[in-house]
């Protein structure tokens, strides 16, 4: 925490990037907690959680670019505003089908699961394909970020339901 927060986030653009794979640990430690090991559905979950934190925290870095330009933080918008949005849009086209991982090959969730996952992820790429096209508008980055939120819930949710009813 301490290297990240005081060191990475503050000198190298792909801080959020760094930033990730520490928060998609608590996956890993819930599902060794549970279980006593680390498959690969568990390193799925991991991945998930990773891919998604990128098109999350830059949409709000673009709502506060201004903040962390004044604070020094080089936030992508911040450094390279121009490429923020196509890595958005990029950092999503990799977690739609990583998402689906968990139904095949791993066969850890079922249809209702990967129903779930598809339309979540089709609203996803549409707010992203947005941003992407029109990158100024801050709306439209508002838009995505508040639906990231929801879109992680709701999948979560998705993996209880399908779960709940398979067994």
């Amino acid at each position: 925490m301490v290297i990240y927060t005081h060191l990475l986030k503050r000198h190298t653009a792909q801080n959020i990037v760094i930033g990730g794979a520490a928060g998609a640990i608590p996956p890993l430690v819930g599902w060794a907690a549970v279980t006593g090991d680390l498959s690969w559905t568990a390193w799925m979950l991991f991945a998930i959680v990773f891919l998604w934190t990128p098109p999350h925290f830059w949409a709000l870095a673009l709502l506060l670019k201004d903040g962390y330009a004044h604070v020094g933080v080089p936030m992508l918008p911040v450094v390279r505003d121009v490429a923020t949005t196509r890595r958005i849009f990029s950092y999503t086209l990799l977690l739609i089908p990583v998402t689906l991982l968990l139904a095949y090959p791993l066969h850890t969730m079922g249809s209702v699961y990967v129903a779930i996952a598809l339309l979540l992820g089709a609203i996803l790429i549409q707010k992203a394909w947005l941003l992407m096209q029109a990158p100024e508008e801050q709306d439209l980055a508002r838009s995505l970020f508040k639906f990231s939120i929801l879109y992680l819930m709701l999948l979560c949710a998705g993996m209880l339901v399908d779960t709940l009813l398979r067994s």
